[in-house]
């Protein structure tokens, strides 16, 4: 790939005067390597050689920390002006790594930009010189191609051992997300950022309340909040990138609200390179993300942050449907025949009503159309009676009474310890039995008519045992389903006033049939 053609090297060697730039190269993945890859050794074992060739040294340099795979490196672009303005007409490097490990591009500057500018290229250790024909120039290529393959084969190393750490639930970012700091004992902990994570709390308590991703972001700029970008500059050595705004944008808080660690559950590779050679990030689907519970403390609890995404995913759907759509019930709304969802029309009168998408599109189904108002009143109605059931009195402490009754429950347990106990005194009476059998002190009918009726005895207390469990997973599911209607509900007593919040903090899904007949699922176990 690198062969030159022999007029490229005939050159008289003794009449050109050389004007030389050493051009030295560490990588992150070479830090661990020895000694003699270092910036330093590099610099005094060429800057000797020039010296020894009675050449002229003009300038040296140094990318200290950038990978070899891309040329998009700030000393390799002064060495290609030097090489553009004439200052230098030759370019040697330790060895063929060092200019690069990418072979298509260190073959182009070494094949074509280096001949057409007239500049000689040595790689010192690989005895690579093109002016001179030797046949280490022809191995060229395959160095290069090995070089290449190192730098792919350390990044799946790197790769893997990254997401050996994540699913450890080490946090692997260069900065904490904002919110969190990094631990200073411990740079994969995470923890709490007083002075930016009651931001994170006041942004989703204001979403969850019903502002918008855009209010919350003129009201955080308005009160000169730092956003992240501006934060992070504050506390660390970040200069920010091109074309980002400092300022709070509704893309930033939609980021931070769809973000599982401030749960306590940590949450990373959510983008990754394209590949080795490329520096550009993709973000990566939320299925490939690698989250880990519990690893740090929260700053959201799990339920104000399910409510967030549950508003968000209803949110997304309502602007699918009507851009900025005022009405309480989009997204919440479905076809109870085809399941397709129902959108809100307004008629030539003025009037709106929900009408099946999959007939308004497609004309098939049909229309199952419904007013708006009207649909808006049963559901209001129906969420007024739930309140009210709820909210009374009576009621509750009834159902209290219900849950926190110790009688039954120490009856049960009173009960399970004397099966219990049974079927451990019938184990050691088979096991003696067995014994005396052993010893020839009963015989094998004996034995056989007294196991069998222990045997008996054994299997209905395991069954008792058995419907006990499930009695009781019965009982603590509908517990829990109390509990959380009252916790969902209790406080609410007038839906008059209902906003879109409130209603996914309740709804899972509206479904209208033919004549107008309407099903609402809620999330929970409706009380009547």
């Amino acid at each position: 790939m690198y062969a030159l053609e022999d007029n490229y090297y005939r050159k008289d060697l003794n009449n050109i005067i050389y004007n030389v730039g050493i051009y030295t190269r560490l990588s992150k993945e070479d830090d661990n390597n020895t000694e003699s890859e270092s910036i330093a050794n590099q610099k005094e074992y060429l800057s000797r050689y020039v010296i020894e060739q009675s050449w002229n040294l003009v300038d040296i340099f140094i990318d200290d920390g950038y990978t070899g795979t891309n040329f998009d490196r700030p000393d390799f672009k002064r060495l290609i002006k030097a090489v553009e303005s004439k200052r230098i007409n030759l370019v040697i490097v330790k060895d063929l790594s060092r200019l690069g490990r990418d072979y298509i591009d260190t073959g182009y500057y070494i094949e074509r930009y280096f001949p057409e500018k007239n500049v000689r290229f040595i790689a010192l250790n690989d005895g690579i010189d093109t002016f001179h024909n030797n046949s280490n120039n022809d191995m060229s290529p395959f160095k290069s191609v090995m070089n290449d393959l190192y730098s792919k084969d350390i990044s799946k190393k790197v790769r893997t051992s990254f997401n050996v750490k994540m699913r450890n639930g080490d946090f692997i970012g260069s900065y904490a997300p904002y919110g969190y700091l990094k631990d200073s004992n411990n740079k994969n902990k995470l923890i709490t950022d007083p002075k930016t994570a009651w931001v994170v709390k006041k942004i989703f308590n204001m979403f969850v309340g019903g502002t918008s991703l855009e209010k919350i972001s003129r009201i955080l700029n308005d009160e000169a909040i730092p956003s992240p970008t501006v934060y992070r500059k504050q506390i660390s050595k970040y200069k920010g990138r091109s074309g980002v705004s400092e300022l709070w944008s509704a893309e930033s808080i939609r980021y931070m609200l769809q973000n599982p660690t401030y749960t306590g559950n940590i949450a990373q590779n959510k983008y990754k390179k394209i590949n080795y050679k490329v520096d550009k990030q993709v973000r990566t689907p939320r299925e490939a993300w690698i989250i880990v519970n519990d690893t740090h403390e929260p700053i959201i609890d799990n339920e104000i942050f399910e409510h967030a995404q549950q508003i968000m995913n209803v949110r997304n759907i309502s602007k699918k449907i009507q851009p900025s759509s005022p009405h309480l019930l989009s997204g919440l709304v479905y076809c109870g025949d085809c399941g397709n969802r129902m959108t809100p029309t307004k008629t030539n009168l003025g009037k709106v009503y929900f009408i099946c998408s999959q007939y308004k599109r497609y004309r098939k189904c049909s229309r199952h159309s419904i007013p708006e108002d009207e649909l808006e009143s049963v559901v209001i109605n129906e969420l007024k009676k739930i309140s009210a059931y709820v909210n009374n009195q009576e009621q509750l402490l009834e159902k209290a009474r219900k849950l926190t009754t110790h009688g039954n429950c120490n009856s049960n347990t009173e009960e399970k310890r004397i099966i219990e106990n049974r079927l451990l005194e019938i184990k050691k009476i088979i096991k003696g039995l067995y014994e005396d059998k052993i010893k020839a002190i009963l015989t094998e009918d004996d034995f056989m008519d007294f196991s069998r009726d222990y045997n008996l005895e054994r299997e209905r207390l395991s069954f008792r045992l058995i419907k006990m469990d499930e009695e009781n997973e019965v009982k603590k599911h509908q517990e829990e389903e109390t509990g959380k209607l009252i916790k969902l509900v209790k406080g609410i007593t007038d839906f008059t006033n209902a906003t879109k919040s409130m209603l996914i903090k309740l709804i899972d899904r509206i479904e209208i049939f033919e004549k107008r007949k309407i099903t609402i699922n809620y999330k929970f176990i409706k009380p009547f």
